[in-house]
């Protein structure tokens, strides 16, 4: 696959996630299909995202409140030089789900927080929020024909009858039309 001119060998991400602190990882399944693990002591594995223009890897361990930016080496998917690029701030829920938009922006669910923020990793500013009728925001995407209606998605789980008659719309799909483009989705090809 070409990007502005650059090949991009592409890999599939996954993280395991555990209730117990520090006991998870994130793996990568490599073209050769080879699994290699990238971070480790992680709890639970979360949004992951790309800016291929700068190479850059972000991710969230939901129980940080972080989002760390990593470089991202596109030939080997190598990643090093972790730095925390977000801190979601107490009273915000958790960061959850994450997508990237065209300008290398982060979307960020906050379960907990009823919303999805917008953040710039450049200076670590929120630029500003999508408020959700339901607690628990759990991912978001972009789609659409021109990639500018945010997907969110929610969740029910854990809620009470007491809290389901004051969200009744928890556990469901919302769209937004957006000013702002996401990026075509990438495809394994192992």
């Amino acid at each position: 696959m070409y990007i502005s001119g650059i090949l991009i060998i592409v890999r599939f991400f996954a993280g395991t996630m555990s209730s117990e602190s520090g006991k998870s990882s994130l793996y990568c399944l490599d073209t050769d299909l080879s699994v290699t693990k990238k971070i480790e002591g992680v709890t639970t594995s979360n949004g992951i995202a790309w800016n291929m223009r700068t190479g850059k890897m972000y991710y969230i361990d939901t129980p940080t409140k972080e989002i760390w930016g990593y470089d991202y080496d596109i030939k080997t998917g190598d990643i090093s030089n972790k730095e925390v690029v977000v801190h979601i701030p107490d009273g915000e829920g958790v960061p959850d789900g994450m997508t990237i938009d065209s300008e290398g922006m982060l979307w960020v669910s906050h379960w907990g927080g009823w919303k999805v923020s917008k953040w710039d990793p450049m200076i670590g500013g929120k630029l500003y929020e999508v408020k959700v009728p339901a607690e628990k925001v759990t991912a978001c995407a972009f789609g659409g024909d021109d990639l500018n209606e945010l997907y969110i998605t929610t969740a029910r789980i854990g809620l009470s009858e007491e809290d389901l008659k004051e969200q009744p719309h928890a556990g469901d799909l919302f769209c937004i039309k957006t000013e702002e483009k996401g990026v075509s989705a990438y495809t394994f090809k192992g």
